[in-house]
């Protein structure tokens, strides 16, 4: 068989299938997004907002006075440092008011990774009906008693992610990251082997966490976020995600700082090296075809309308993670780069690669 012939087939073909997931994965996520709830009541609990916090200079204030904001006098705000080496501390004490108590750090125990140590610190000292772990450099735009609300009928919640991206670099990698997830850890299915829960802003009744063992069950992941809800699912727990816009995160900001996330997400479940190298090339060869399908339909390598469709079916489902990402359109173009990223990630944490997190190396005990 002509090889020009052979690789036009097998572009076709491949283009047709990935178009068909992809319009398919696109209605699956609308009705998906149609079964979270939104929260429209207030509570009237005790809130304990506790905010971890390591070399956060820069963001922990702007995080700090959003909650002060909202929360009343019998509520409370928790600020635990764990262990910066800038001026989090410093920054931290600046902002704060009596409704805010900060907590410093000054070792981890062995066996604790991550922010469980902080996050458990924050727990300790608290006394709140309702306790809310926000990420450091999340800020709240109103909405902390509407969430809080939603406790009256689950047992954890967490909104729908809701990242500020300043970078290209940021809105690409955000862009495939979140459209991956969506395929694989759908924010609607919280049965045991999906169900997870984000740290940037995640909500528990009190007896709920402390029935699960509060983040001491999970000292030794790298997401003990995800882990958490998964943990809360297993034992049969009402976790979910809703709908909402008020709790807004900053993420990476540089293409390099990309990989070294992402890496450190992956490293707790990452495949085998060798699984990681194929998945690596299947990014690369998507996101090769999704800037190539033009240039093939019109040399005729491929089908014209075969490769517009292409494009519209990936480009539309991606454009799905403007609901989650606040970023520049031109993102979205660049997003398969973002793709290839990933790949790398997945390489690196297979690897075992040293990852650094914080100023600290993120391993796993």
């Amino acid at each position: 068989m002509n090889p020009v012939v052979m690789l036009s087939g097998i572009t076709n073909v491949t283009m047709a299938l990935i178009s068909a997931y992809m319009i398919f994965s696109f209605l699956r996520v609308l009705k998906g997004y149609r079964k979270l709830p939104t929260p429209d009541l207030r509570c009237n609990k005790r809130i304990s907002v506790i905010i971890p916090a390591r070399n956060e200079e820069g963001r922990i204030s702007s995080a700090i006075r959003s909650v002060l904001k909202q929360i009343g006098p019998r509520d409370e705000l928790i600020v635990v440092d764990d262990g910066s080496t800038d001026e989090t501390f410093e920054e931290a004490l600046a902002s704060c008011n009596e409704r805010c108590a900060i907590i410093k750090l000054l070792y981890k125990p062995e066996g604790w990774t991550g922010k469980s140590w902080a996050c458990y610190h924050g727990y300790l000292h608290s006394n709140g009906d309702v306790l809310i772990f926000l990420d450091a450099d999340t800020v709240l735009h109103g909405g902390l008693r509407e969430a809080c609300s939603l406790l009256e009928k689950y047992d954890a919640v967490s909104q729908l992610p809701r990242i500020r991206c300043d970078s290209l670099a940021c809105g690409a990698v955000e862009i495939a990251f979140t459209s991956l997830l969506r395929l694989t850890y759908p924010y609607w299915d919280m049965s045991p082997g999906k169900a997870w829960l984000a740290g940037a802003f995640m909500g528990w009744k009190r007896e709920s966490y402390e029935a699960v063992g509060t983040h001491k069950a999970v000292k030794e992941s790298l997401v003990e976020d995800a882990s958490l809800g998964r943990l809360a699912s297993h034992m049969g727990l009402r976790i979910t995600f809703f709908k909402g816009k008020f709790a807004e995160s900053k993420w990476i900001s540089k293409w390099g700082e990309a990989v070294n996330t992402l890496a450190r997400i992956f490293k707790a479940g990452a495949p085998r090296s060798i699984y990681a190298y194929l998945l690596m090339g299947i990014f690369t060869y998507i996101s090769a075809l999704v800037y190539a399908s033009p240039l093939l339909g019109l040399v005729g390598l491929a089908n014209p309308l075969l490769s517009l469709l292409f494009m519209i079916s990936i480009y539309g489902y991606a454009s799905l993670s403007f609901i989650e990402v606040r970023a520049s359109p031109i993102s979205l173009v660049l997003a398969p780069v973002g793709l290839v990223l990933m790949g790398v990630a997945l390489v690196k944490a297979s690897r075992g690669s040293d990852i650094e997190w914080k100023g600290r190396e993120a391993r796993e005990s």
